[in-house]
């Protein structure tokens, strides 16, 4: 008689017997490295492609993009990479929170230490980012780096008048008042007053007042009066000294602002101011002198 052979998956002989062969032993029985072998009675089945893999364990498995698909299931913000079997979501951008797999939340970064923009400007919150304002009047530079005090004084006085002072305040300035002597407002400019209209500015009426930039000046007092024009004028009495320069037969008067000599008394010839001559009486006609 003869026996068959042992049938495929059988090593031995018909004669002394068959026994199975485990076709997992080598070369995982011809499965994709990455399925399970599983030796069976005369052969072996190939398990199931792992997930991430298309395909099936006898034929092959071979991976999947998931990245390719709606970016993997990550935020739309990050970025998918492709991985054997998978795929690993990036970090939020710089301005979110999160992480790439679950989503990402905009920052409100104005919220905290206004953004850190200048705390004279506002900050507005961005998808992403923040934005700052820009300084206000009075003020240089921009939101984000810092403001500046902007000293108006430095340029043409501010545009106050001349005579007045520029003061410099955060983010604008004022104009001190109008010296004495000048009208209106520092910022509105500044007009001379004249002093001399109301009240002859003060001076002597008998004194002439002159107006100034800012100020007036007082004339002397005229002749026969002591003083200054600003002080007041007193009549000067001339007939205290030399009798006023009179003729010392005449009588003194004195005015205001000057003197009077009076008549030479009789006897005299002349007048009083430039002297009383005696009168020559003998030189006259004899019978015109006879008692």
């Amino acid at each position: 008689f003869e026996c068959s052979a042992c049938p495929d998956g059988y090593g031995g002989t018909g004669l002394s017997g068959c026994e199975d062969n485990d076709e997992c032993a080598a070369d995982n029985g011809g499965c994709d490295p990455l399925s399970a072998c599983t030796n069976t009675e005369g052969g072996f089945d190939c398990g199931d492609c792992p997930a991430g893999y298309t395909g099936d364990g006898l034929t092959g498995c071979a991976d999947v993009d998931e990245c390719a698909t709606d970016n993997g299931g990550c935020a739309a913000l990050t970025t998918c990479t492709n991985t054997d079997g998978g795929f690993e979501c990036g970090a939020c951008p710089m301005g979110y929170e999160g992480d790439g797999v679950t989503g990402c939340s905009d920052v409100d970064e104005c919220l905290t230490d206004n953004g850190g923009c200048d705390v004279l400007v506002s900050c507005t919150n961005t998808d992403g980012g923040f934005e700052c304002g820009a300084c206000p009047a009075g003020y240089e530079g921009d939101g984000l780096t810092g403001c500046a005090d902007i000293d108006e004084c430095l340029t043409d006085n501010g545009g106050c008048d001349a005579l007045a002072p520029c003061n410099n305040t955060d983010g604008g300035f004022t104009c001190g008042d109008c010296p004495e002597g000048y009208t209106g407002g520092g910022v509105d400019g500044c007009t001379d007053t004249d002093e001399c209209l109301t009240d002859n500015g003060g001076c002597d009426a008998l004194t002439l007042c002159a107006n100034t930039d800012g100020g007036f000046t007082c004339g002397e007092c005229p002749d026969g009066y002591t003083g200054d024009g600003d002080k007041g004028c007193t009549d000067w009495d001339e007939c205290l000294t030399d009798n006023g320069g009179c003729d010392a037969l005449t009588l003194c008067t004195n005015t205001d602002g000057g003197f009077e000599c009076g008549a030479c008394p009789q006897g005299y010839e002349g007048d009083g101011l430039s002297g009383c001559a005696d009168i020559d009486d003998c030189a006259a006609d004899p019978c015109e002198n006879d008692g």
